[in-house]
């Protein structure tokens, strides 16, 4: 639409305004009065500011003005962003298959600068098929560096967001590994990639372990898989459950994986402006009786939250670790015309127990910090005599995970028949 197309439909809304003032209801006539007041402070904008303004960013940026002031979770998005968060919920999109973290200052190194490293490799992506390593540095894509000594030039996920793009379109990506003097360039072909939501692994006889890292599409279904697996192995008679650090995504997600542990009962109420639907549990799921560790912190939000209170309500589990985020709210997303969409608060959910999560989470039944404290032993605990202070030591733990070292000791009492 061209700018005087575009104050045309502005002055035809005002003009329709003012005729339907006559007849409407005094908040009609607010309305008009309001999107009137609108159109005229856009024309007042683009014509006296004193620099050029585009016309989109500013009708964009109203937009995520008024989605912002409802709450901290509705947003507007523009089309690119609104395509990657879409791409990220279905769990599938074109790239070559990283994730990234952020750069680090190496003090032994000062000159190399923070490239971005990648963290997380998809199977049968084509970063895995070209070679690519876990702690490979990205110092390039597409030969536009990705860091200068001494600070990043952009963060991890703006590189994540240029690796991916159309299946079959080709990148370059500069990568610097351990014992490499000098960057090595490697060609990729992007793809369609699946984001693994779901791992798995028996930990020890009879007690299996399934993290769950985000509700996506393919979510209930590979959890389904897992547990499947996991019980040919043996390895379900006691479940680890791991939550910790999953933001949510897709609450009905959510629901059918609490379903595969409940035979009965509430897993979440969702209140809306429609009214209270309460989601119920169904016979026959693959680990119903199995007992269940949750393993929750700070990470832990949403679905993932939703699914935690769930099996603890209807007591199917324990909680370890730490207080979970506190997000009570479901958002769901709206598309636009031109690629844009709307992520919007609907509705509250409620736990089986009707609390609600929003600013207050689940405190675990067993606090667990993420790690346990070095003990310094000044004197080097020796005996000696030395003065305190000389000599000192760092006594380590030796636990690289004292959250699942917990649940790990609550699933074999759980086993050996105690306290669920």
């Amino acid at each position: 639409m061209s700018r005087a197309t575009h104050f045309a439909a502005f002055a035809a809304g005002a003009v329709i305004a003012t005729a339907f003032t006559a007849t409407a209801l005094p908040r009609d006539v607010a309305r008009f009065k309001a999107l009137d007041a609108f159109a005229q402070a856009l024309s007042t904008v683009q014509t006296s500011y004193v620099d050029p303004v585009d016309e989109k960013k500013l009708l964009y940026d109203a937009a995520r003005g008024m989605l912002h002031n409802l709450d901290p979770h509705s947003t507007f998005l523009p089309p690119t962003r609104y395509q990657h968060l879409r791409q990220d919920t279905e769990g599938e999109f074109g790239g070559v298959g990283v994730t990234l973290l952020p750069g680090e200052l190496d003090e032994a190194r000062p000159r190399v600068p923070p490239y971005p490293t990648i963290d997380e490799i998809a199977p049968g992506s084509p970063a895995e098929v070209a070679g690519l390593q876990l702690d490979d540095a990205v110092t390039s894509i597409d030969n536009q560096a990705t860091a200068e000594t001494g600070h990043e030039i952009k963060e991890a996920g703006a590189w994540e967001t240029k690796l991916r793009g159309a299946s079959g379109t080709r990148v370059t990506v500069g990568i610097l590994r351990t014992g490499w003097k000098d960057p090595k360039p490697f060609i990729l072909i992007r793809a369609q990639v699946k984001q693994p939501s779901v791992k798995h692994k028996v930990l020890e006889k009879g007690i299996g372990y399934l993290a769950i890292t985000r509700f996506s599409e393919a979510t209930s279904s590979d959890a389904a898989a897992a547990l499947a697996s996991l019980r040919q192995q043996a390895a379900l008679e006691v479940l680890v459950l791991d939550l910790r650090n999953d933001p949510g995504g897709l609450v009905d997600q959510s629901i059918m994986v609490a379903d595969q542990f409940l035979d009965a009962g509430t897993i979440v109420s969702i209140r809306g402006r429609a009214g209270t639907e309460n989601q119920t549990a169904h016979k026959g799921g693959l680990a119903v009786g199995v007992p269940v560790i949750v393993l929750v912190d700070q990470g832990t939000a949403s679905a993932a939250e939703i699914l935690a209170a769930a099996l603890r309500d209807n007591g199917r589990a324990k909680l370890v670790g730490w207080p979970t985020y506190g997000k009570g709210t479901v958002q769901t997303f709206f598309d636009l015309e031109d690629g844009a969409g709307l992520k919007l608060t609907t509705a509250r959910y409620f736990t089986p127990k009707g609390n609600s999560l929003e600013s207050k989470g689940l405190i675990p039944d067993v606090k667990v910090e993420a790690f346990t404290p070095d003990e310094i032993v000044a004197g080097g605990g020796s005996g000696s005599g030395a003065p305190p202070g000389n000599g000192a030591t760092i006594t380590e733990s030796g636990n690289d995970d004292p959250q699942l070292t917990t649940a790990v000791k609550l699933a074999r009492q759980a086993l050996r028949g105690g306290s669920k």
